[in-house]
């Protein structure tokens, strides 16, 4: 599904808008307040399709600030201002007041490549398709396009990729170094060109030839797919099938790594998203405190593991995932939003992973107490001893991972856990610590 940036300060207008775009045009919407606010989210999520925005908001020239934003980064991401914006118009569409939604679903379809029926149903004529579906595969089974600006509110779509065409992850590369966030396939071939490469990269994970570091990063591609699958509220056959064989491949190389130190400059080193590098990690981390159980088996592994992988799955944004307190969500830029998506995701993750075949008792209990909290919200600041022993390994190995991948914070052992032996009072708690005080091999 494509995303559109919406800025407009009227509340029932907003409403208004986001609903009917939603509906009608089948987009997205993430509300913003202002320019800052907008050009912070374009910073680390690039791929937004379009941008709606009001000429001013509060005095701010917003439509200028952000028109000059996208030229200087080079983005692929359009603009439809409301409002005029005589210093812009000559470049972006500026609609005229009074502006009914009819005729912002009407532009913003343009845009996106949306064929409006007369029967208000959406029909989506290309839909964009990220670049981390395309790194494992060598050819697709349907033509791959590009989308391009043709006029001032005009797009068009370039194949740029013809069915069964040979190319390799440098093909694909190029067009990343170029700028390019995503291609774009025809609305008809979705399921089929998804089923493809789940099917690609569930043969690949399932190689014992695999080098540790292709099976790491054929895993963090599949992980991302995942993801962005589950972030649509769907988990079909093809995501259970393609995230059993992916916390398959992760328990595999973290219980294959003979280094742990290698393995985590392995993962510092290559382009895998921060959400990856955390789930991995966190893996990797619970698998050496289990290590130091006496009661450690291998199904213990399993169950963190499939943890991992899914407890941030509800997350968009890297400062989100970055977030481990109340206090640090309290003083974070994010807006209300993403804030309340933070407090709420152990237990939006939770009812996500309800619906999944291989999500035992044990899977769910840490899941919703994966933040200190029984009941799946918010953070606890000094987690109780009530939780289940698993949760427990699993919240030390979070919170040292977090840290650990937090650039403004110290990289080094011995004063992570200086900063964490400040919140956790529990004597259960001060022994999975003392594990972690053991020299990594």
């Amino acid at each position: 599904m494509s995303q559109t940036i919406l800025i407009e300060d009227n509340f029932d207008l907003q409403k208004l808008f986001a609903i009917n775009l939603q509906n009608f045009v089948g987009t997205d919407i993430i509300h913003r307040e202002n320019a800052q606010d907008t050009l912070s989210l374009l910073k680390i999520l690039p791929q937004v399709s379009l941008i709606i925005s009001r000429a001013k908001v509060h005095g701010e020239p917003t439509a200028k600030i952000l028109y000059d934003f996208i030229k200087e980064e080079g983005l692929n991401t359009s603009l439809i201002v409301l409002g005029e914006c005589p210093e812009i118009s000559h470049e972006i569409l500026c609609l005229s007041e009074p502006i009914s939604w009819e005729i912002i679903v009407k532009q913003a379809a343009k845009n996106l490549g949306v064929n409006l029926e007369v029967s208000h149903k959406v029909k989506v004529d290309y839909v964009p398709v990220s670049l981390h579906y395309f790194y494992e595969i060598n050819q697709t089974p349907c033509d791959i396009y590009i989308r391009i600006k043709k006029g001032r509110d005009q797009f068009q779509f370039i194949k740029r990729i013809h069915q069964n065409d040979s190319f390799d992850r440098t093909t694909i590369q190029k067009y990343e170094e170029q700028g390019l966030k995503e291609f774009y396939i025809l609305h008809e071939y979705v399921q089929y060109f998804t089923t493809f490469v789940t099917n690609a990269l569930i043969t690949r994970l399932e190689r014992d030839d695999l080098t540790l570091e292709d099976r790491i990063l054929t895993t963090s591609y599949a992980h991302e797919i995942v993801r962005e699958r589950l972030q649509q509220l769907e988990i079909d056959q093809a995501s259970i099938e393609l995230s059993e064989t992916s916390i398959n491949s992760m328990v595999q190389s973290v219980r294959n790594s003979l280094e742990m130190v290698s393995l985590i400059k392995f993962l510092f080193s290559n382009k895998v998203s921060y959400a990856y590098q955390h789930a991995h990690l966190l893996a990797l981390m619970c698998h050496y405190i289990l290590s130091k159980q006496s009661w450690y088996k291998l199904e213990h592994l399993n169950i963190l593991s499939f943890v991992a992988f899914f407890a941030d799955t509800t997350l968009k944004t890297t400062p989100q995932m970055r977030i481990s307190s109340e206090k640090e969500l309290n003083a974070s830029q994010l807006t209300e939003a993403e804030k309340e998506e933070v407090r709420f995701h152990a237990k939006d993750a939770f009812n996500i992973v309800s619906l999944h075949p291989e999500a035992n008792q044990f899977i769910k209990t840490i899941i919703l107490q994966s933040h200190g909290r029984l009941d799946g919200i918010s953070f606890s600041d000094d987690p109780s001893e009530e939780l289940h022993p698993l949760s427990q390994i699993f919240i030390i190995a979070d919170h040292f991972v977090r840290i650990l991948l937090n650039p403004e914070l110290p990289s080094n052992k011995k004063d992570i856990l200086a900063i964490m032996s400040k919140k956790y009072s529990g004597e259960s708690y001060k022994k999975i610590m003392k594990a972690l005080e053991q020299k990594f091999v």
